[in-house]
């Protein structure tokens, strides 16, 4: 008998839990940076060809380059080659990289050939870019032959009247360390940053936000369980995050594993195309806890970083009981919880601690929010070892606990612990 009631109870469950997802399918049409995209400085090495003959490479530097004879398009003074990392090239002689041959790189606005179906050949694959003068940039996207795998990349010819220092020690670098080819100069070559995400706008319950995919291993395939990423982002960020788990998650073979929490919905990936040009996804109306510390049971012990600088331990405030509100300025009602905040930490001082963790793009933001806002709860800044630490999978998120750390809810809103310690009076 009590099995056929716990039984009835789990289908009731699953019923209610497919009624409140909202499955959606959403278009990925555009290519994103990621939080590293503007902080690597990767330079494109160039050659001279010599004797139209190439020298293999090799990513980790341990086999011996291989002379590969080529066949070069007609028509320049001087060209050189380079290789552009791309995993998903498996086959030729410089796997999990996509060949490529300038025709007059010195000029000021040479010509790139790409090998993309891997025969040596850069006369037959019917592909041929202008790359910029110094400074300039120009963004381009390559696509192994017969294959739907590509590559954006953004071309930056380099700036080295102010780097002389820099340039020298490259130049030297290049020219010990690959003694049997012919370096062209930092001059004449170029910073490259490629695009590893695919990114699309949707409506998740009354938000519009931006979803995406990231290609963890750089193959042009999307949606690999354990190495591709789910992520959010606000509809106004241009920048995306994928090792933050705030705004990402790592695609995973079980369903219900790969989720991201937002403004108190979970949204979780479902299934994506393999060539990223779109995803489907639940929007749940709750999110996760899978990861919280049990109701009842201590919070760990942890450090933070006020606004202002300052190194604190949360042990210290043993004593009291604490509201702890992870948010960011982007975040729907943002106004309204740090009022809220205020309120809480003036009316019940006595009992209670307030520390909001706050989401900013540049340390400086967090310390103009904190100088100009007159706070009186701890100010600090957000750390994804502590979100982790802490279970925190989303934004806004909060955690309210006892004296000494004991949890008693999660996802309180501002305003909603306000009216419990109103009625509690």
């Amino acid at each position: 008998m009590l099995r056929g009631v716990l039984f009835l109870l789990l289908i009731i469950f699953q019923a209610m839990r497919l009624f409140a997802q909202q499955e959606k399918t959403v278009a990925l049409t555009t290519y994103a940076r990621d939080d590293r995209f503007d902080r690597l400085n990767l330079n494109l090495a160039l050659f001279e060809l010599e004797n139209d003959t190439i020298l293999t490479w090799d990513f980790e530097g341990l086999k011996k380059a291989k002379a590969i004879p080529i066949i070069k398009p007609e028509g320049f003074k001087a060209y050189a080659y380079g290789f552009v990392f791309f995993a998903a090239n498996c086959q030729g002689n410089n796997t999990g990289f996509i060949t490529v041959l300038l025709g007059n790189p010195y000029h000021t606005k040479p010509t790139l050939y790409a090998d993309l179906n891997n025969n040596n050949n850069f006369t037959d694959d019917n592909y041929s870019v202008i790359l910029p003068w110094r400074g300039d940039t120009t963004e381009i996207e390559m696509c192994i032959s017969g294959t739907k795998l590509c590559t954006k990349i953004k071309f930056t010819r380099h700036l080295m009247e102010n780097k002389q220092m820099y340039k020298q020690l490259m130049n030297e670098f290049y020219q010990l360390t690959y003694p049997n080819r012919k370096f062209i100069g930092m001059d004449h070559c170029y910073r490259i940053q490629q695009y590893q995400i695919k990114c699309g706008l949707a409506i998740a319950g009354e938000d519009s936000i931006r979803v995406a995919l990231f290609d963890g291993n750089n193959n042009g395939l999307y949606n690999e369980p354990d190495s591709d990423r789910f992520i959010l982002a606000n509809l106004s960020d241009t920048v995306f995050y994928p090792f933050d788990d705030l705004y990402s998650s790592t695609i995973n073979k079980k369903n219900g594993h790969c989720f991201v929490d937002k403004n108190g919905k979970q949204i979780e990936f479902v299934r994506a195309s393999p060539y990223g040009e779109n995803l489907t996804f639940n929007v749940l109306d709750q999110t996760n806890n899978s990861e919280h510390i049990k109701v009842g049971k201590k919070l760990p012990r942890f450090k933070y970083i006020t606004w202002k600088g300052e190194h604190q331990k949360i042990n210290k405030l043993k004593k009291y009981e604490l509201y702890i509100y992870f948010g960011s300025p982007l975040a729907n009602n943002f106004s309204s919880d740090t009022a809220a905040l205020r309120l809480l930490a003036s009316r019940y001082s006595k009992s209670l601690r307030v520390i909001g963790f706050i989401e900013v793009n540049k340390s400086y933001e967090l310390s103009i929010f904190g100088q100009y806002s007159y706070l009186n709860w701890i100010l600090a800044y957000k750390n994804k070892d502590l979100n982790r630490m802490l279970g925190i999978r989303g934004l806004p998120s909060s955690i309210y606990t006892q004296k000494r750390r004991r949890v008693i809810r999660y996802n309180l809103t501002p305003n909603e612990l306000l009216q419990e310690l109103k009625y509690k009076e």
